[in-house]
């Protein structure tokens, strides 16, 4: 018996040991995300821009820049995106985060059944803390600490000011509001981020840092009415050596973000970490335009050759930088040219990590790849051509090897069915970007076939999905978690009101029956494919009206 007992303890010590060797071989993670930040805005992606970043150069001389790098153009579904390893269409931030409760039409947010990136990194021992900008959800369920982060400080909403004062503050500290803080965004951000590494960095454990700037994210002054968001003396080198005011601010907001950025590199030479640290840069999407009507406000960024910027699928939109770098791991000076995206980061830090990547995550694929095999060979292994899907809001951009496909079909919502038919009905454009970067030739009756063959995989790709959260028990519909009622402005939410009520509110001509216009009510802001389509699935006779006892029979 005691001999068994002893080979139980020094089993029980030889996994003990086991672990602390694998997370001690694990590295530590700095990933660094800038706003809006255009591909034209990295200077070496394009020397055109007057943009001075000596930090993200000296990394990009030091490691490997992704010159192919794809998004999805919009700030919360590209962050769902590489914390997910999925499609925006697939892992449910379809569009930015919005205020609709779990369970109701149009909800967006990141799946609960699906695990993200930084909720595996603490399930594998890794110490999490997230730094700036969150925008993944503010609701229960959604904000860093129940996703996986030992710690958080930021906002969760996709913009903020840059200058943080107590009145002027919706920065959090973990779960409370956080009025002691005060200073620049970027300073903050960097400031947080560094005293985690120095916390973290002694210990057994390894770190992963996210820090996501809203550099350069407006406000932005681009006219002399309004006050600068960098601070005057960056607004000043950038002025004096010739900048236009126009883009004065952007470029010293940038600037600024790559000064911070290099006390974070020095930070990890001080403590002897550089070469246990992998050091990711990207940015979420295209960068802003001054065109009339821009999404994200006219600011004056710069995608480079591209046509389109930010929320939309032209390559402006999409084509952002990336760059990593590992001391003493990956090769230096490595350009790769290969077609990468978004879902790849995902796959790429749990494999640099040691982490299994799973093959789903929830109830759909992981679209991503690791890029580590790539980059060690120093890019003699390729990373393998495959179609990548590009949505958002009907806006859709299909990309396989040196073809892609562009369509703008206006659909604000999340059924696919209803995109599906819209798509089959709609000719697409197709561009040939080994020769036409800018998307101005369409192809499509030139190469049918290319052309029939892309679009047949996007059709595929909507029909497959599954739109499933969890306890929906509906393939097509939307989860209804039982949950508390929310309070806004500290006053409680209002009763649901009753199918009696409801019905004599939308009958506006008092007749007794509830047509498909007065059910809808005003378009405006409605999702009106989703009415439309729960109208139709309550319409049992399918005589086009709606009666109480229909409306009772849905909801029992």
């Amino acid at each position: 018996m005691k001999s068994l007992k002893m080979l139980s303890l020094l089993a029980v010590a030889g996994a003990v040991v086991l672990s602390m060797s694998v997370a001690a071989a694990r590295p530590n993670i700095l990933f660094i995300v800038s706003d809006d930040h255009g591909w034209g805005d990295l200077p070496s992606n394009w020397d055109k821009t007057e943009v001075r970043l000596p930090i993200l150069d000296a990394l990009v001389t030091q490691g490997v820049r992704f010159s192919k790098y794809h998004t999805v153009p919009l700030c919360g579904p590209s962050r769902a995106c590489m914390f997910t390893g999925q499609y925006s269409t697939e892992n449910g931030m379809w569009r930015g985060p919005g205020q609709q409760p779990l369970g109701s039409p149009g909800y967006r947010g990141i799946k609960r059944d699906v695990k993200m990136l930084s909720e595996r990194l603490s399930a594998a021992g890794y110490k999490t803390g997230a730094f700036g900008k969150w925008h993944l959800g503010e609701l229960d369920g959604e904000v860093p600490n129940d996703r996986g982060f030992d710690e958080f400080r930021g906002f969760l909403k996709g913009a903020h000011s840059y200058w943080i004062t107590e009145k002027r503050s919706k920065i959090m500290h973990n779960r409370e509001p956080d009025r002691t803080s005060q200073g620049h965004a970027t300073e903050l951000f960097t400031g947080w981020a560094e005293k985690f590494i120095r916390q973290n960095a002694a210990k057994d454990a390894p770190f992963f840092c996210y820090l996501s700037y809203n550099a350069v994210h407006g406000p932005l002054r681009t006219d002399k009415s309004k006050p600068a968001s960098a601070p005057e003396a960056w607004m000043k080198k950038a002025l004096d050596r010739g900048v236009s005011f126009l883009r004065s601010d952007y470029v010293a907001i940038l600037e600024h973000m790559d000064h911070n950025i290099g006390k974070l590199v020095n930070v990890l030479d001080q403590l002897g970490i550089a070469d246990n640290t992998l050091i990711v840069f990207v940015s979420d999407n295209g960068g802003c335009t001054m065109e009339e009507g821009a999404a994200g406000g006219r600011y004056p960024g710069n995608n480079g050759p591209f046509s389109g910027g930010k929320a939309t699928t032209y390559q402006g939109g999409l084509n952002v930088p990336l760059l990593m770098n590992w001391k003493g791991r990956l090769p230096q000076g490595m350009i790769s040219n290969d077609q990468v995206m978004h879902c790849d980061i995902f796959a790429t830090l749990l494999d640099a990590a040691t982490i299994l990547v799973p093959k789903m995550n929830g109830k759909n694929p992981v679209r991503g790849m690791s890029l580590m095999p790539h980059m060690l060979s120093s890019g003699k292994e390729n990373v393998p051509e495959r179609t990548m899907i590009f949505e958002l809001w009907g806006n859709i951009g299909v990309r396989k090897g040196k073809y892609k496909l562009w369509s703008q079909i206006g659909r604000n919502s999340p059924d696919w069915d209803v995109q599906i038919a819209e798509l089959k009905k709609t000719d697409l454009a197709l561009f040939d970007l080994s020769n036409d970067v800018a998307e101005k030739h369409d192809m499509r009756t030139k190469l049918p076939d290319v052309y029939a063959s892309l679009k047949k995989e996007l059709i595929d790709h909507l029909a497959n999905i599954n739109t499933e959260y969890p306890g929906s028990g509906s393939p097509k519909g939307l989860q209804k978690e039982k949950s508390k009622p929310q309070e806004i402005n500290n006053k409680p939410a209002p009763k649901r009101r009753s199918q009696e009520q409801f019905f004599k509110n939308r009958d506006r001509n008092a007749d007794g029956v509830i047509t498909l216009k007065e059910y809808i009510g005003n378009p405006k802001d409605r999702n009106v494919p989703a009415l439309t389509k729960r109208f139709k699935k309550i319409d049992s006779n399918g005589d086009g009206k709606l009666q109480l006892d229909e409306l009772k029979k849905q909801t029992k």
